[in-house]
């Protein structure tokens, strides 16, 4: 074997290797991210009600841990129960009131609505904010980019009244990292709507075009 079959191999394997590490180093960043986010008071709590073990610098790590991961259950258990409120008639009214007096709050009605517009989306029918996979010209003709759907915008509204047209609301993630995009609003005979999966599209993305899915592939049932 050559030196350059050699090496054009081991780029090869330092490519591949690389490529499954890195996503999994990822979620185990963002997994300890998200969990020290939802866990960080308790500890602050436990420091300042000076439970055992807990005074001075040298606290030990598993008692910290057990900490976090109680004050973590506990905040399970809680959403839970309201999850078990909201069906009954009781809770839905206790509800309805605490959102209608947030709505009414300065500044805390601009966050509290925009959040529950997010949360609402992601509650869509299709089981996700994304809906479907597509491909649209951009950034010019003859050019294709890969999005996701979030809105066909089937009922009238100013922009589609304003520009005489249906136009579907369109993600553009960037890439490698898809949680930061662009919105478009594209005619819907723009688009090409795909049968991948959301997931399979958003694997595309991430892995800047290696990982393509098979033809043989069937789109996902939606949920």
């Amino acid at each position: 074997m050559k030196t350059k079959d050699v090496i054009h191999h081991l780029k090869n394997l330092l490519l591949t290797g690389l490529f499954v590490v890195v996503p999994f180093l990822a979620a185990v960043w963002l997994s300890w991210w998200i969990y020290d986010l939802l866990t960080v008071w308790a500890i602050a709590l436990a420091e300042k009600l000076k439970l055992p073990g807990m005074e001075g610098e040298n606290v030990s790590f598993w008692l910290s841990q057990g900490i976090r991961i109680t004050a973590l259950v506990f905040m399970i258990v809680m959403l839970l129960l309201v999850g078990q409120l909201t069906r009954l008639t009781l809770g839905r009214r206790l509800i309805d009131l605490g959102q209608r007096l947030l709505l009414h709050l300065p500044l805390v009605s601009f966050i509290y609505s925009t959040s529950k517009q997010i949360a609402d989306a992601m509650q869509s029918s299709s089981g996700g904010m994304f809906r479907q996979a597509v491909l649209f010209e951009y950034p010019m003709p003859g050019s294709f980019a890969l999005g996701f759907v979030t809105n066909e915008n089937t009922e009238a509204n100013e922009i589609t009244d304003k520009l005489g047209k249906p136009m579907v609301s369109i993600f553009l993630p960037t890439t490698p990292n898809p949680t930061s995009g662009f919105l478009l609003l594209i005619p819907r005979e723009k688009c090409t709507f795909l049968d991948m999966s959301v997931s399979d599209a958003m694997k595309l993305i991430v892995s800047v075009g290696t990982v393509i899915p098979s033809q043989n592939q069937k789109k996902a049932p939606e949920q």
